[in-house]
């Protein structure tokens, strides 16, 4: 079992305040993007509507016309025919037109057919509007400035807690090769398409349904109880749809904040990590289980789960005395970062006290400009 690792006191509450102000960050431009992303399919399913209206062929389709077609082509008559007639079928025209006319009538078997035929139909309607909005350029976009803010921001902090100085960009090919990983199987473009390609099958099945029951395609394309412009039989299906892009985004944006977090470590020279819920996640049967316990080197680090919002804080012990200090003096910034426009996250927090020292908090009010220090340089400060 994973050790317990301990942390000081003023440690521990600056990075769980960093990690939650991250969460709230995450949680922001997640919903920016599952926005970006679900705005795109009210309409794509308005065209699809017009398109199965607009064909009559389909209309008069219903299930006692589906039972009669599959009961003409009853497949034991069907090979026996086969069986029985094989050689006349290739070398008459007069037989072969009569194989069809008994087996594929030509009514019910153009209008099946049709019905099968218009999945092509919707999936070219949905690609279309994906390729359209660039969905796909624009998430791939999104986790690539996400990475690079909290690799950004956790290196600046820990470049200031270990005195290692500046720190060097994240490199391109390195952000390329964490999107283009499939971490869980297959890459995020991958999943949002095989998404896509789940909604079409089940706006396809969704049609299917409709005739087997006898209520024609019309009727159900033109039942808009729930909303006034997408019929309830697709607004169903595209409600299950946003249900599962929200899983994917929410995980992902969850994994490449780990990603993130580990190059910052990588870059600093940490060798050491630890799990870490939030606050409300640690009722979790998963995720309570990982909760401030020690990832190993090529154990498993979060995402532990679908939407799950654990991340890791760096073990980084016997760091002195004074480092309490410095934790407490680097709080007050911490909070400034967050609140400015680059994460725009609203605190509830009093103007800045001119004393360094605010009691009421139990933190030091932080000059931005100790940033610009080196570790030596702000021990000296503090003493």
């Amino acid at each position: 079992m994973a050790k317990t690792p301990k942390l000081s006191k003023s440690a521990l509450k600056y990075w769980e305040k960093r990690r939650d102000l991250e969460d709230k960050a995450r949680l922001k431009l997640e919903n920016e993007t599952l926005k970006m992303i679900t705005d795109i399919f009210p309409e794509a399913l308005k065209r699809i509507q017009e398109k199965l209206l607009s064909q009559s062929d389909l209309h008069k389709i219903n299930q006692q016309k589906l039972l009669e077609d599959v009961k003409r082509r009853d497949q034991e008559k069907y090979r026996k025919y086969i069986e029985d007639n094989y050689k006349s079928l290739m070398n008459s025209d007069e037989k072969y037109q009569a194989f069809i006319d008994e087996f594929f009538p030509a009514y019910d078997y153009a209008k099946v057919n049709r019905l099968l035929q218009i999945r092509s139909d919707i999936f070219s309607i949905l690609a279309e509007e994906m390729i359209k909005k660039e969905a796909d350029t624009k998430f791939n976009d999104r986790l690539d400035d996400f990475v690079n803010r909290v690799y950004n921001t956790n290196s600046n902090a820990l470049g200031h807690i270990l005195g290692t100085g500046d720190f060097s960009p994240l490199p391109k090919k390195e952000i390329e090769r964490m999107l283009n990983y499939p971490w869980s199987g297959k890459t995020f473009s991958s999943r949002l398409w095989g998404n896509v390609s789940k909604l079409e099958q089940n706006l396809s099945q969704a049609i299917v349904n409709a005739v087997a029951s006898g209520g024609g395609v019309t009727d159900a394309l033109k039942t808009m109880r729930q909303d006034p412009t997408i019929s309830d039989m697709f607004k169903l299906e595209k409600d299950k749809f946003n249900r599962a892009i929200e899983n994917l985004v929410r995980t992902e944006y969850a994994h490449f904040a780990v990603e993130g977090i580990n190059a910052s470590f990588e870059e600093a020279g940490v060798k050491k990590s630890i799990s870490w819920s939030a606050e409300d996640e640690r009722v979790c049967s998963i995720c309570g289980g990982y909760h401030g316990k020690e990832i190993k080197k090529g154990g498993i680090d979060p995402p532990y789960h679908t939407r799950c919002r654990c991340t890791k804080i760096p073990d980084i012990p016997d760091l002195g005395e004074d480092i309490d200090t410095l934790y407490e003096s680097m709080f007050g910034d911490l909070l400034d970062e967050f609140a400015k426009n680059e994460w725009g996250i609203a605190l509830n927090r009093p103007t800045e006290d001119k004393k360094r020292y605010n009691k009421n908090k139990g933190f030091f009010n932080f000059d931005p400009k100790d940033h610009q220090l080196s570790r030596n340089d702000a021990i000296k400060k503090i003493d």
